[in-house]
């Protein structure tokens, strides 16, 4: 809640609120980020790619925000995940093996709560209701 009586405190108010936004900006990133990359870590089996070692979800992280950017997804030791992303041509079959998309199907059915996570962030750093 912020409350003011004069146009100083409204000014400070909102320096103080210009101050926090950067660090808020980069704690609501990691938020959306750590729910996404659990929810794709949950999802790796469910759409078509067979569990040979098990090891896939391990293989899915994130980045740490930069630029106000942040990645979700394989890691260098998944690096085959992402070819079942998008399809590959088999070598010794000699054909194209279609794609298993599982991670831009878990991101498109978690917008929302990304969404969400970026408001609890911002409402409780801001101390909004």
């Amino acid at each position: 809640m912020i409350e003011f009586n004069g146009i100083d405190e409204l000014i400070k108010e909102l320096e103080a609120i210009e101050a926090d936004v950067p660090k808020l900006k980069k704690e609501a990133l990691i938020a959306g980020a750590d729910l996404l990359k659990e929810r794709t870590k949950e999802s790796v089996y469910s759409y078509g790619l067979q569990k040979r070692s098990g090891k896939a979800p391990e293989y899915i992280d994130r980045t740490n925000p930069k630029n106000d950017e942040i990645f979700v997804g394989n890691t260098k030791d998944g690096f085959y995940l992402y070819f079942h992303e998008i399809g590959y041509w088999h070598v010794r079959a000699k054909r194209f093996i279609q794609p298993r998309p599982f991670m831009s199907i878990t991101y498109q059915r978690s917008i929302n709560a990304i969404l969400n996570e970026y408001k609890k962030v911002f409402q409780k750093g801001l101390k909004i209701q």
